[in-house]
């Protein structure tokens, strides 16, 4: 069993996880099926064949189609019911004497089928198309700055180029209404959902200038060059190769943003102008007489020397029970929390219940600037004082919300409020065993101040699935479902040494521990929720195409097929490209079946099912502390989506297959464009006059302005006024 628990080392987690915490919780690579999955899988398939083979059979078309007048109900003697009187009744004939069936209904499967759809573009870009990418830009060394601001952009925006690219193909303006409504939607539902997940301990939440304003500003310059492109309805060679150009200055200021922030940080000029139109007081701290001149500055605490010490030795501590440092890169499987692709030094160490890792930034020299320009950095305002200063910048979470330790390692009680009920019975029993000196002790680096008081993060062992070690021999993987979680939310934990002895002592350590932990664990199976049972029937509607898809696309998880990444790009270009052609003829019958225009299902139902994917990763990191990762990556994914999304397709189809200029009409263009600024200006006057902070009701504020915009934007498209709710005087408006 103790083999079976390092082995598997190509397993995916994401598309074969069995329950945490059981005896099966060990996941092999092979693993077939479960029957009943391929049972429903084959039913619903065989059932949609029937379906499509008796409305062809039976030539029947639900009422409303535009162009054509209602058809009446369609009766079963259609079906086979005799043609003369003297025949012998069939039993459709029979039936059809007490039987009528009417399938005007039928035109209601578009919108699940639809959403399907959306489901399976985000599941091969986030599952195989990303990781593609991954281990492309690893074969090549691709640094992980640019390749986070390239390659894995393409990735992250890989469902609106697929939409745009088909556009080619089949003329439609779904995929550009896809990126301008997903503009709106990113600001407003992700950034909304993500501050409504925040842990209190870092609210409000402090954002790092520099990027915030970074990725601002070429959001609206991206807008501006999308409107210059599309305002006469023609896309030219110069438009499309103008935006790609675009793609490439946000990349070049990207990965060189530790140095252009460090200039503006050290200009005098700048500093004084960041003070003159910082506002004296915040609209929070009005309301309790407080000025910004409090615990909650920016200054840095400067680490003590026996921290930078200790972490120096633990670089190279093979002893996991004493502690090692780690660079460690977290994989959640998702196009826009994995679109950065870096890593962070981090202290760990290693007890018989759980892994737990400390929240402090490296405290070597030179590592000042990465408290405020990494977007997994948290500011939290619970900080330990020493010497009568705070240090509040730290990690965020891995997995779990990092919390404050007591002297014996155990939460605080005010910290315990902040976890879930699942999850307090482990920490309890843990802490037990540690007061009555039966659990494991603290490593000398607790003791220190400056890991002492800082947060630790603590992952269960229950929920780590397997540890696995590439044949690389670079670094070896965590895989770990995230506890209480219903969304089967599971992470990759990437570990990074270059000493090979601290590496063959932690895989060792985990491998033993884990095995020990599996023969523990003999009670049965809990009885599974009404959300578990749901999760299983959407796994048997989505086990189709899971099962397609995998025998199609060789598995990047595997190193021995990392070889075939070339096939692995085509193929999930390839089934991008059918998810999206599909979409395209999704939105045309919902168009003639209900006379929605091709403009609002692009900028309302494709904006928001190319996105909504993202929404529950955006909660999932804000939950670890990390909600400026989310609002990072949602800003930079618009400003991808217009450079990248729309330049690629549209330079190839100007460039190469056109050779000029070729249509490309929207209409009610302005508003479309207005709107995606104003309901950006909430996002930055909040943050502006709330201290360069947000605090948690600008979430609930940001989810209502969408709301009116999608009021707005419907208003619009069934007046067919761009003004309304204004009234369209002029005829040439309407």
């Amino acid at each position: 069993q103790a083999g079976s628990v390092g082995g598997g080392a190509a397993h995916h987690p994401a598309r074969d996880a069995p329950a945490p915490g059981s005896a099966m919780a060990i996941p092999h690579r092979g693993m077939a099926p479960p029957s009943a999955a391929r049972k429903a899988g084959l039913i619903f398939v065989g059932g949609a064949f029937a379906l499509m083979a008796l409305m062809h059979v039976a030539d029947i078309h639900p009422p409303g189609r535009r162009g054509s007048a209602a058809v009446a109900p369609a009766s079963l003697a259609a079906l086979g019911a005799p043609a003369e009187a003297h025949d012998a009744p069939s039993p459709v004939g029979f039936a059809d004497q007490y039987v009528q069936l009417d399938l005007s209904y039928l035109r209601w499967l578009w919108w699940p089928a639809i959403l399907y759809l959306f489901w399976g573009m985000a599941y091969v870009c986030d599952v195989y198309f990303v990781r593609t990418i991954e281990v492309i830009s690893e074969r090549f060394e691709i640094p992980d700055d640019v390749a986070g601001a390239t390659l894995m952009a393409l990735g992250c925006n890989g469902p609106e180029m697929a939409l745009n690219t088909i556009a080619i193909f089949h003329p439609s303006n779904i995929g550009v209404g896809a990126v301008v409504g997903g503009e709106v939607f990113n600001v407003l539902v992700i950034i909304g959902t993500a501050m409504l997940a925040t842990p209190d301990m870092y609210l409000p939440l402090k954002l790092g200038k520099f990027n915030f304003f970074r990725d601002v500003i070429f959001y609206m310059v991206s807008v501006a060059l999308l409107y210059h492109t599309l305002k006469d309805g023609l896309i030219s060679r110069f438009n499309s190769v103008m935006l790609l150009c675009g793609a490439v200055c946000y990349t070049v200021v990207v990965v060189y943003s530790s140095r252009l922030a460090n200039l503006f940080r050290t200009s005098p000029a700048l500093r004084m102008a960041s003070k003159r139109f910082t506002p004296k007081v915040t609209f929070s701290k009005m309301l309790v007489g407080q000025s910004l001149d409090d615990d909650d500055s920016d200054d840095d605490v400067e680490p003590e020397m026996e921290t930078i010490q200790r972490w120096n030795d633990a670089s190279g501590c093979a002893d996991p029970s004493e502690g090692s440092v780690f660079s460690v890169r977290v994989e959640m499987r998702n196009r826009m929390m994995d679109r950065k692709h870096v890593s962070h030094q981090r202290y760990m160490w290693l007890r018989e219940d759980a892994l737990v890792v400390s929240a402090l930034v490296n405290p070597q020299p030179g590592q000042e600037l990465l408290k405020r320009n990494n977007s997994g950095i948290a500011y939290d305002h619970g900080g330990e004082k020493k010497n009568g200063v705070a240090d509040h910048w730290h990690h965020g979470g891995l997995v779990n919300q990092p919390m404050f330790l007591d002297e014996t390692g155990n939460p605080k009680e005010d910290q315990l409020s902040s976890v879930s009920q699942a999850g307090r019975p482990l920490l309890n029993e843990a802490a037990q065993k540690r007061e009555s000196g039966a659990g494991d002790k603290c490593p000398p680096a607790y003791s220190i101040a400056g890991f002492k008081e800082a947060p630790w993060e603590i992952i269960p062992l229950e929920d780590i699935l397997y540890c696995d070690r590439p044949t690389d021999q670079t670094h070896f993987n965590l895989h770990v479902h995230q506890h209480d979680s219903h969304l089967g939310n599971l992470i990759t934990l990437e570990m990074f040494t270059s000493n090979v002895k601290v590496m063959d002592a932690w895989v060792i350590a985990f491998r033993q521990q884990l095995s020990n932990l599996r023969r523990q664990n003999v009670d049965a199976p809990e009885a599974k929720s009404f959300a578990e049972g749901l999760m299983e029937w959407a796994e048997w509607t989505q086990f189709p195409v899971k099962w397609f898809v995998a025998r199609s696309i060789p598995d990047m998880d595997d190193p021995k097929l990392q070889h075939l990444y070339p096939v692995s790009f085509f193929m999930s270009m390839t089934w991008l490209a059918i998810f999206a052609w599909s979409v395209v003829k999704a939105c045309d019958g919902i168009h003639q079946e209900f006379g929605i225009s091709d403009d609002i299902l692009g900028f309302t139902v494709a904006a928001a099912g190319t996105s909504f994917p993202n929404v529950f990763s955006g909660m999932c990191v804000a939950k670890q502390g990390k909600t400026s990762m989310a609002i990072a990556n949602a800003l930079g994914a618009n400003v991808q989506n217009v450079f990248l999304a729309l330049a690629v397709p549209w330079t190839i189809q100007s460039v190469f297959l056109v050779g000029g200029p070729f249509p490309m009409p929207v209409n009610n263009l302005l508003p479309a464009v207005l709107e995606c600024a104003i309901t950006l200006a909430p996002v930055v006057l909040i943050y502006i006059f709330n201290g360069y902070a947000m605090p948690r009701w600008s979430g609930a504020f940001y989810l209502l302005v969408y709301v009116v915009y999608v009021i707005f934007a419907l208003g619009q498209q069934i007046s067919k006024c761009p003004i309304w709710p204004l009234h369209c005087a002029d005829p040439a408006l309407v």
